[in-house]
């Protein structure tokens, strides 16, 4: 979907230093430029932070049988992510890029594959997506447990699961936890979950969310538990044509001072890996 050349120059384009990157969990979408999926995206938004049941019931018939299903299109899912294709991009540009190992608990294996990529310094987390690989949370234990002892973040693609996003940090107290997309699909009970739990944390990747739940998410959170990200190249329309300003907006257009700004756009980030 996007050259790792024009990532990089979007990202000189934005100063953005360093982007960390994450296997396609999927096969490649590009989205259409349509007035009836801008309001199919607002209407899933509304109802998903004003009335979950019924938004998640939505949510969890995204996936079916091994495939995403988003406008009309399927989408193959991967069952098992493909690592190297983060390895070898972080090999060729080495000061742009770090990487999160993708991992599926229902394959078998799946430690040793965490195992081998965080010999690599430049792997410095843990991704995982009990939505699209559909599993409960409990399947993470082992891969939390690896985590929590390292010292590196586990960051997740929630699904619907009932409290799923209590168990981690119950059972796993010092690890430290991301939740994607503003701890999609709960987003409100999650945010006020997460304000009191001190390694928690939720990002503002992704065209699930636009400027006001961003806003709300830092709001109900504060700024220092919000980390910026994108979820490029998701959401292109056209191939090898992104635009990194359109999310990193997002953060720069909160009511916040530009101190606090910066914590969301990367000192945050930086202070779980460093």
């Amino acid at each position: 979907m996007l050259t790792l050349e024009k990532m990089i120059e979007g990202m000189d384009n934005n100063n953005i230093a360093k982007t960390a990157l994450i296997p396609p969990m999927s096969e490649t979408m590009f989205e259409s430029d349509s007035t009836i999926q801008y309001h199919i995206q607002r209407l899933f938004r509304f109802l998903i932070l004003n009335t979950p049941q019924i938004g998640h019931k939505i949510y969890d018939g995204l996936v079916k049988d091994g495939y995403l299903k988003l406008y009309g299109n399927s989408y193959k899912i991967f069952t098992k992510p493909n690592n190297d294709i983060v390895a070898t991009a972080i090999a060729r540009f080495p000061d742009r890029f770090l990487g999160w190992v993708a991992v599926n608990p229902t394959i078998p294996n799946f430690m040793e594959e965490i195992e081998f990529y965080l010999k690599n310094p430049s792997f410095i987390g843990v991704k995982a997506h009990p939505f699209m690989h559909g599993y409960s949370i409990k399947a993470l234990e082992p891969v939390a447990a690896l985590c929590e002892s390292r010292g590196v973040p586990l960051i997740i693609h929630l699904s619907s699961e009932i409290n799923s996003y209590k168990y981690l940090p119950e059972n796993f107290p010092k690890l430290k936890l991301i939740y994607a997309h503003a701890g999609l699909p709960f987003w409100k009970k999650l945010w006020k979950y997460v304000k009191e739990q001190p390694n928690v944390y939720v990002d503002t990747s992704s065209d699930y969310l636009d400027p006001s739940i961003v806003k709300q998410a830092v709001e109900a959170l504060g700024y220092r538990k919000v980390l910026f990200g994108c979820d490029g190249p998701y959401g292109m329309k056209t191939f090898n044509e992104y635009d990194y300003s359109d999310k990193k907006r997002w953060v720069e257009s909160l009511l916040i001072p530009d101190n606090e700004k910066e914590y969301i756009l990367g000192k945050n980030f930086l202070g779980l890996i460093e």
